[in-house]
């Protein structure tokens, strides 16, 4: 492995796994509650607590299903202000089977205080427990509670964003496009680090195979499982929900700020579809960050220009 294609912090961060057996780790539906706990684990020892003005826990009440856990974040900018600010609604990675809220504390405080703005963590529901499209259906619920009580925090209900990693990055591309067709509370931008769209098959995509087979975060050989236990039997594969890079028609999305990784099995798709959003008339914003791998935002605070990203984010938000 030739440490100069690297981000220096970024190899000497994951120095053991680029020099000895890599990343690869074959799994199935009987590992995850152990994944689940090893995750917890590792966050924790790799984050640090991140301190903002104000933040609460909720649950979101309704009928159709159990309540949904979201943790609201109130940046000291917003909190002072006589003025609402946008809200950001935020979907946490993991494959659709991992992550939460809590893992992603960090990230979610250091994106409000960047953007200031109100930011709201979904922990949306994960298969195999809840498989596609639970996690969509939660999504929903999120922006329809938030069109409702954005104003108890500061927040503009008019102006509400969307935005995840991995995972999170595909349930909100999905929000914005249900948002597009009145099934869904509009989505006035999307911010999106390095997602799974579907514009690309595993087969079709450079990265994918390149960067897939191990030696790289985020292994083939584990987006195939999770991807088999988020999707049920039976599901149309067409569906948008599921992905939302096939939509025949992209125009009238948001504007959107799309990151890549340059060492990510998913970068060809995240491209992909940027230049589709582009070619339906949408504005975007592509940044492809070279020397980094899957996963490389929610480690922010070890790398200076993960968090750089993210103070441009803010003045993306901002400027809006």
């Amino acid at each position: 492995m030739n440490k100069d294609r690297f981000d220096p912090e970024v190899y000497e961060f994951y120095k053991p796994a680029l020099e000895g057996a890599g990343f690869a780790a074959p799994f199935t539906v009987a590992d995850i509650p152990a994944l689940r706990e090893d995750e917890v684990i590792r966050h924790a020892a790799n984050t640090k607590p991140y301190e903002i003005a104000e933040k609460y826990d909720e649950l979101i009440s309704r009928s159709s299903a159990e309540p949904l856990p979201v943790r609201i974040y109130v940046p000291e900018s917003v909190r002072n202000s006589d003025h609402p600010a946008p809200v950001i609604l935020y979907f946490h990675g993991g494959g659709w089977v991992m992550g939460s809220v809590e893992d992603h504390d960090p990230l979610c405080g250091k994106l409000a205080d960047a953007c200031s703005s109100v930011v709201i963590s979904v922990e949306y529901r994960l298969a195999p427990e809840y498989p596609f499209p639970a996690a969509i259906e939660d999504a929903v619920s999120a922006a329809e509670w938030e069109k409702e009580n954005a104003a108890r925090f500061g927040g503009d209900p008019t102006r509400l964003m969307a935005g995840g990693d991995s995972s999170g990055a595909n349930i909100a591309a999905t929000l914005a496009l249900l948002g597009r067709d009145g099934k869904a509370p509009e989505i006035s931008g999307l911010i999106l680090f390095y997602g799974a769209f579907g514009c690309l098959s595993l087969e079709e995509s450079a990265s994918a195979l390149e960067y897939g087979q191990g030696g790289f975060v985020l292994p083939l050989s584990s987006m195939r499982e999770m991807i088999k236990i988020y999707v049920p039997e039976g599901t149309d594969p067409t569906d948008t929900r599921l992905n939302p890079g096939q939509a025949e028609d992209l125009s009238g999305m948001p504007d959107t700020f799309l990151v890549t990784a340059e060492f990510d099995p998913l970068r060809d798709d995240g491209e992909t579809f940027a230049m589709r959003l582009k070619d339906a008339g949408c504005r975007v914003t592509l940044t492809r960050m070279e020397g980094m791998m899957h996963g490389f935002i929610l480690y922010w605070q070890h790398f200076r220009r993960a968090e750089e990203l993210l103070d441009r984010i803010g003045g993306w938000v901002q400027a809006r």
